[in-house]
């Protein structure tokens, strides 16, 4: 068996469901957040794991000061895109030339953070589905695959570290694949995210209830097309019929609560900029019209701006 050090860096609902997997699978895993007192709570508390067969109580170390954690063999990046560059910067410490870092952010706008960081990094995809019932509490909704990759050529030794991680994470109970071409799985999910969490977001929606209404269901595929005009001129080959496999996501996960919408519900900040935001710039760049998506990328900061003003009021 492969055994690592391991920092999962912020306690969302999948920092928390692949630090306590990994811990549970023997490991020594750290989470890293930011907040001092979230910190302390979830190292005193551990963290609680509810699946379809009960709830499992796991300790963990957990800390808001990275320089305790000390050697770490991976960095598994779980927070959102828009905190990435500063999670990088109070990662210092650990970010030694041996630490491989993954990157599982929504989107593709924080390729570029990361590639600021100077640092050979991968990053991936997951199709696990996880909920936070609460501070250290996840509800595990569904297991699918993760998929990591590097953007880039690397060397075999990297590829083999990747490959060691892989398998870390199989063994952990995520399934996880590497692919060559991960840019292709990335922009397959971020097609779908398009589809899909702004519209929930938009109409206070479950994913399933997108599909119910015969005008969300056009809105859904044009800003979809637009999506997959976009990579298509980036050259990205997607898997399948990118409409098609919207409308089937928005099946499989009829009742979840998309990320973005619980964002919004809870009063934070949206990835808005990562999701819809990406296929915006990147068809300003490439002289593609986004007009779908530039109508809702506005919608959802206007959402944005009035939770804002209601919580601060």
């Amino acid at each position: 068996a492969v055994d690592m050090n391991v920092t999962i860096v912020g306690p969302g609902a999948l920092g928390c469901l692949f630090a306590a997997r990994l811990a549970i699978a023997g490991n020594t895993v750290w989470l890293y957040d930011r907040d001092k007192a979230r910190a302390a709570y979830i190292g005193d508390q551990g963290i609680v794991l509810q699946t379809s067969t009960g709830e499992q109580r796991v300790p963990i170390l957990c800390t808001a000061d990275s320089r305790v954690i000390g050697r770490t063999d991976l960095i598994v990046l779980c927070v959102k895109s828009h905190d990435l560059a500063m999670a990088l910067r109070q990662l210092r410490p650990l970010l030694t030339d041996d630490a491989l870092l993954i990157a599982l952010q929504n989107g593709i706008g924080h390729h570029g953070a990361m590639q600021a960081a100077g640092r050979a990094f991968a990053v991936g995809v997951t199709a696990q589905g996880g909920t936070l019932a609460g501070i250290g509490k996840v509800v595990h909704g569904g297991s699918g695959q993760t998929v990591l990759g590097y953007l880039s050529e690397v060397s075999k030794q990297k590829l083999t570290l990747l490959h060691s991680v892989a398998e870390l994470f199989n063994a952990a109970d995520l399934p996880t694949v590497v692919s060559g071409k991960i840019l292709n799985a990335i922009w397959d999910k971020l097609v779908v995210n398009v589809g899909i969490n702004a519209l929930t977001a938009i109409h206070d929606c479950r994913n399933g209830e997108l599909l119910a209404d015969p005008l969300l269901i056009s809105e859904q595929r044009a800003a979809v097309q637009e999506a997959a005009n976009v990579a298509a001129a980036k050259g990205i080959i997607l898997s399948g019929d990118p409409e098609e496999i919207t409308a089937k996501v928005c099946v499989a996960t009829a009742n979840n609560v998309s990320s973005m919408l619980q964002d919004i519900r809870k009063g934070r900040r949206t990835e808005i900029d990562a999701i819809n935001g990406s296929i915006v710039r990147a068809g300003k760049r490439l002289g593609i019209a986004t007009p779908v998506n530039e109508k809702l990328v506005a919608a959802v900061k206007a959402i944005e701006l009035k939770v804002a003003r209601a919580n601060n009021n």
